[in-house]
């Protein structure tokens, strides 16, 4: 290897007489040794998986087009579940199959615990002291102990069930006053504006205690709005770095950073209010039990003054960030599961009737809706899980990297190696889903088959150590909202729309949403025709 690197810094001697295409042979030629010098494998008889032809300083990142799911499984049907990627300077392995998955984190769960560091996440989740961006290790176990446990364990989803059923009843009426007002022959709505204002309101008052709403301000609103999109954020310093300059130019981090102080400010009088609360309560002689406090503000409140229970010193800070985590998988994956659900029923009438059919049949004529009704429809649960196949909130989950070297299926492994999982490509797998593009929720009726992460091929919610603590408050939401909206009203698309193929575009993100919004007549059903 030296005498070709002697080779190459003598052949760099005189510059002045090379062309440009020298210039470019070069500098593809070091590179590749750069790399191979950087991932050779420690075991000469394991190689690299396979991977595409890649550009210098680029590496493949020309190849991952504005929606990177599709790109990748594009890539994967000629190069395998298992590929290998220069996404920039960073090598990156891409999983694709649910063999693949399971046998990275099956067998390697605890090498592949860790999150890459982001820049992104240290802006907006403070120094990523988050639960979803946090690196693995002692912060990381005792933070996520304190969600699963004390922020949205079992009891805790339920006592917001208040929440959700005043909540959605609001969305139910005002539905209904629109359809008033066209003499109760049914109104055209914008579900997608509606869905995302129900589930932002909803995680606002678990978490705060209050909707942003209640001020009269749309600011916090907005302001959660850009924190969702600035998530799905990818900054050139950290594939390219000498592109850095082009962060600058767009002016990326600087937004970043006035959205993350816009939050703060609300964040800070949030925790102000909360305090002086507490204060008064003290000052009355009140003390509220720790498993009885209203929101989950008050329950990290109560923690922190607690800390020597959970071994770990929660900061302002600290306490900011999870909060801010509750936002991004309280808001954004349930609004976008709930509006593709809507939109593929819409697309498939007969999968709508017929889960429309269970719904009425099982809340009866007075219409009382309970959770436990909900866990008992069958259908309406397995459509939601083949939208959560089909359309799987964030299909690329969250990255992660290696802490060690690893042998996976034969191939070698460097650490510090970034992991992506395709979830959207894992639920069209053909190998693993029959008519894998088509709406079929008749796939898991009688199928043990969840979103739990026990099974590989339907993994929104992640796997492993990683999966998100945060799915029974959100499948709650989930199943609650579809339940009422399909049991009040019938659905149907605009007369203007009617006869035309429904648009399921997507908009790229670390969440897809549908590139427009799902504009649909709701007509009030009654339950004694």
């Amino acid at each position: 290897m030296a005498p070709l690197f002697s080779a190459l810094f003598q052949y760099l001697h005189d510059l002045s007489s090379l062309s440009i295409t020298h210039y470019l042979l070069i500098l593809t030629i070091s590179i590749r040794l750069l790399i191979y010098t950087q991932t050779r494998p420690s075991n000469p008889h394991l190689s690299l998986p396979p991977s595409p032809p890649w550009l210098p300083l680029l590496g493949h990142l020309h190849r991952i087009g504005s929606l990177p799911h599709r790109s990748l499984q594009n890539l994967s049907s000629c190069y395998g579940p298992i590929m290998y990627l220069h996404l920039g300077s960073v090598p990156t392995v891409v999983l694709s199959s649910a063999d693949a998955v399971e046998k990275s984190v099956h067998f390697h769960d605890i090498e592949l615990s860790n999150r890459p560091r982001s820049a992104v996440g240290d802006i907006l989740l403070y120094g990523s002291s988050d639960i979803s961006f946090s690196p693995y290790g002692e912060y990381w176990r005792q933070a996520r102990r304190i969600c699963v446990l004390h922020l949205l364990s079992t009891k805790r989803v339920q006592s917001f069930g208040f929440i959700r059923q005043q909540e959605v009843s609001l969305l139910i009426d005002k539905i209904r006053l629109i359809s008033s007002h066209n003499g109760g022959c049914g109104s055209v709505v914008n579900l997608s504006r509606m869905l995302f204002k129900l589930t932002n309101d909803i995680i606002c008052r678990a978490t705060l205690g209050r909707k942003l709403s209640d001020d009269g301000s749309d600011k916090a609103h907005g302001l959660l709005m850009q924190f969702s999109a600035h998530l799905g954020t990818i900054l050139m310093e950290e594939n390219v770095p000498c592109l850095r300059w082009l962060d600058w130019l767009r002016g990326t981090k600087k937004r970043m950073r006035k959205t993350a102080e816009g939050l703060d400010s609300c964040l800070e009088n949030a925790i102000d209010e909360h305090l002086k609360a507490k204060r008064d309560d003290l000052g009355d002689g009140k003390c509220k039990d720790p498993i009885e406090v209203s929101d989950l503000v008050d329950v990290l409140l109560n923690i922190q003054e607690n800390d020597k229970e959970i071994g770990i010193s929660l900061s302002r800070n600290n306490i900011k960030a999870i909060i801010l985590d509750m936002f991004a998988a309280g808001t954004d994956t349930v609004y976008t599961t709930l509006e593709w659900t809507m939109a593929e029923l819409i697309k498939n009438p007969k999968e709508m009737k017929n889960v429309q059919d269970e719904v009425r049949s099982m809340i009866g004529t007075d219409g009382r809706l309970t959770e436990e009704t909900i866990e008992k429809m069958t259908y309406l649960n397995a459509a939601i899980k083949e939208t959560f196949r089909l359309h799987p909130p964030a299909p690329l989950l969250v990255p992660r990297e290696s802490t060690k070297d690893i042998d996976l299926l034969g191939y070698y492994i460097p650490a510090r190696t970034r992991f992506i999982i395709n979830a959207w490509a894992i639920g069209r797998d053909p190998s693993t889903w029959e008519r894998a593009d088509e709406f079929m929720p008749e796939r898991f009726l009688g199928s043990n088959v969840d979103y739990n992460g026990q099974h590989f091929g339907l993994i929104p919610f992640g796997t492993g150590r990683r999966t998100c603590p945060g799915m029974s408050f959100a499948m709650a939401t989930v199943g609650f909202t579809l339940a009422s909206l399909l049991y009040h009203f019938d659905w149907d698309l605009p007369d203007e729309m009617k006869g035309k193929p429904l648009d399921m575009s997507e908009d790229n993100g670390i969440s897809v949403h549908r590139k427009l919004d799902l504009i649909l007549e709701a007509r009030p059903h009654s339950v004694f025709a």
